[in-house]
């Protein structure tokens, strides 16, 4: 009984192993399909290419041009306000300097009005050092500003009292009490004058007016 039954599990062994191999035996797959190869692209047009770097180039020229005209405009800017800042700054300590150093002017111009008081010496020292005293007061721009017979102008005038006269028009300086210097258009000191009121207005008494 036993050599029977062993002499089946022997004949079911071999079957076992084919039905594994069978199984454990890899199925032929299916050959894929390979992909397809791409279009190559058409070359590029010379032209268009050449085309589209000028404008590249143009457009980056443009750019830099407009940054330095835009540098050249801050520069010349700047060189201005340096200028004129440079100006106010002398102009103002010119204005300091001439400022005290007109009432020097004014005693020397007065001295000379009186020379005929001294001697001939004397005189010509005092017109020498006038002379050399408004050459260098001109030198720093100063100069004289006109009074006597022109229009009153109270941008450079100063008037003191205005009195009537024959011979003058209304609002003419008649008499410079002090002459008057500017720098340029700057007035340093205006002049301080006399002005006409024009002719004389008699005026009406009531007896005339009755009369009248």
């Amino acid at each position: 009984m036993k050599k029977d039954v062993k002499h089946t599990e022997a004949e079911e062994q071999p079957e076992a192993q084919e039905a594994e191999e069978t199984n454990g035996a890899e199925e032929p797959g299916v050959p894929e399909s390979a992909p397809e190869p791409e279009a190559p692209e058409p070359p590029e047009d010379p032209a268009a290419a050449l085309t589209r770097e000028v404008e590249s180039l143009t457009q980056e020229r443009d750019t830099l041009k407009d940054q330095m005209l835009r540098l050249r405009a801050e520069f010349d800017n700047s060189k201005k306000r340096n200028l004129r800042e440079m100006e106010r700054i002398r102009k103002t300590a010119a204005e300091g300097l001439i400022q005290n150093l007109l009432p020097v002017l004014d005693n020397l111009e007065r001295a000379l009005d009186h020379k005929d008081n001294a001697s001939d010496e004397v005189s010509r020292g005092i017109e020498l050092i006038l002379g050399q005293f408004r050459a260098v007061m001109a030198g720093a721009g100063l100069e004289a500003i006109p009074a006597q017979g022109v229009p009153f102008d109270p941008k450079v005038h100063e008037a003191l009292s205005c009195i009537p006269s024959e011979d003058h028009p209304a609002d003419t300086v008649l008499e410079e009490c002090l002459r008057g210097y500017r720098i340029g258009e700057y007035v340093i000191r205006p002049a301080k004058v006399i002005v006409s009121k024009g002719p004389a207005v008699e005026e009406t008494t009531p007896e005339e007016i009755e009369t009248m």
